[in-house]
């Protein structure tokens, strides 16, 4: 079975995953930090950078959205925890 509502990026690509898109924008860093580029070629990698940059922060949004919905109190009714960015663990 194939899907046919496949979400598509800005190009009408099929969007890439949270991992590709990291994966990619660490590749089009490092196009940048060495130099060799043309000034029209270093604005069109970092536009590239940006978009990339912009669509991992949004995958990592819709996954802090689905953990919220997935976590259960103890008494198995549903609770939504917001995550913590900071990282602190609310201490």
């Amino acid at each position: 079975m194939t899907r046919t509502s496949e979400p598509k990026g800005p190009k009408g690509e099929a969007a890439e995953s949270y991992d590709q898109a990291v994966a990619r924008l660490e590749k089009v860093v490092a196009e940048l930090e060495g130099g060799g580029l043309s000034l029209e070629q270093s604005l069109e990698k970092f536009a590239e950078g940006m978009g990339l940059a912009r669509e991992a922060q949004r995958k990592l949004e819709e996954a802090e959205r689905r953990i919220e919905k997935l976590v259960r109190a103890a008494d198995g009714s549903e609770q939504a925890v917001p995550l913590d960015p900071g990282g602190d663990g609310g201490a």
